[in-house]
């Protein structure tokens, strides 16, 4: 399996794999920061040995104010993407629609949740039955919001398979 080197996740893949008992698709990746802010809303979920809480420094909590200010994220996603920038690390985990179009103006490469367990079928992680079952309880078992049309196209992707 090649493991990608590094991440910062915001809380939402956190707390859905978490609730649909996926955290072995954590494993996917040597390193996973994450913001004081996001570790305080995932307090209640358990994290792997690969996770790290990283503070910010000054300049990058002062960027995390005015991104939350002017663009309407909330602190853990602001704080996620300042994180970014001053890890210098380009990949970045959400599932927050808002979130995502504001890092991408960071040239940020961004993910959710449903390309961690895709990722995770194709590295063998899950099966094709736990894939597809753990896609739809998305929908069904987890606070994600996410469309129905969604969960249909990342189930066909597996079926291709």
């Amino acid at each position: 399996m090649a493991k990608i080197k590094e991440a910062v996740f915001d809380a939402g893949p956190v707390i859905h794999l978490s609730e649909l008992k996926k955290q072995k698709c954590f494993s996917l990746f040597k390193k996973i920061f994450i913001s004081n802010e996001v570790s305080e809303e995932t307090k209640n979920f358990k994290k792997p040995a690969n996770f790290a809480i990283e503070g910010l420094d000054g300049k990058h909590k002062d960027i995390t104010k005015i991104i939350a200010e002017k663009h309407e994220l909330d602190l853990g996603e602001a704080s996620s993407i300042a994180l970014c920038r001053q890890k210098g690390i380009k990949l970045f985990f959400t599932d927050d629609l808002e979130a995502r179009v504001f890092a991408k103006s960071f040239e940020l490469e961004v993910h959710g949740t449903i390309a961690i367990l895709l990722r995770c079928f194709r590295e063998k992680i899950l099966s094709k039955t736990e894939t597809i079952e753990t896609l739809k309880a998305l929908k069904t078992d987890s606070s994600l919001f996410i469309t129905s049309d969604l969960i249909e196209w990342a189930v066909k992707e597996v079926k291709k398979f």
